[in-house]
């Protein structure tokens, strides 16, 4: 199997070594090019055609809007944000602009390489405390920091987009072609992995996670 080419960019050394040293000691993967600044990317990314940019995010920073802006819309690589930000604002422009993947810097080893694993296959990926951010009201206060990995299967996400469409358990078994008994079942674990109680949180979230389109 062919090793899962990465990209980082990172401005902060110590940050920057420890994701060359994670990314370095699996077999899975090969490191195409280590950046401390967001002018060179997009010239790398040309040259080394990376699976996976793994990059750091700010929401003040301009430059790596900039970016992010640039390489989703010309569809250059898949995106991995590995960060300290965690307002809600800035998080949910990420998601507004089709980042999948957003991991905090407090997660671990291997959630980070499951993570990177995830996005080169454009899959989606986020930690609990991102998903916190994005669903906590501003008068609450946040939550400790729960870095277990958020991932649905793609039927599961099929499940969930037409849910978020008003489709009846029945009509969605008619549509995916499969029992009622199946569709159930897939929304319990839909609920219980998200950590919600009932289809309306499970709307609510879906569209305001960015996990599904409106």
């Amino acid at each position: 199997m062919d090793k899962i080419k990465v990209l980082l960019l990172d401005h902060q050394f110590l940050t920057r070594e420890g994701l060359i040293n994670l990314i370095n000691q699996s077999a899975d993967y090969e490191l195409v090019g280590v950046l401390d600044h967001p002018n060179e990317v997009l010239g790398q990314v040309l040259t080394n055609h990376p699976d996976v940019l793994v990059m750091d995010y700010s929401g003040d920073d301009p430059v790596l809007s900039s970016l992010v802006k640039q390489i989703v819309e010309t569809n250059a690589t898949n995106v991995l944000i590995v960060t300290n930000e965690d307002r809600k604002k800035y998080i949910k422009e990420l998601l507004a602009l089709g980042i999948k993947g957003v991991v905090t810097k407090n997660c671990s080893k291997q959630e980070i390489l499951n993570a990177i694993s995830a996005i080169s296959n454009s899959n989606r990926f986020f930690c609990n405390k991102i998903l916190d951010v994005i669903m906590t009201e501003p008068q609450e206060e946040p939550q400790p920091a729960n870095c277990d990995a958020t991932t649905l299967s793609p039927r599961e996400y099929e499940v969930l987009n037409l849910i978020t469409k008003g489709n009846r358990t029945i009509e969605i078994a008619d549509i995916l072609n499969v029992s009622v008994h199946t569709i159930n079942s897939h929304r319990k674990n839909i609920l219980r992995k998200l950590n919600l109680k009932s289809p309306t949180e499970l709307v609510v979230y879906a569209m305001e996670s960015g996990l599904v389109k409106a």
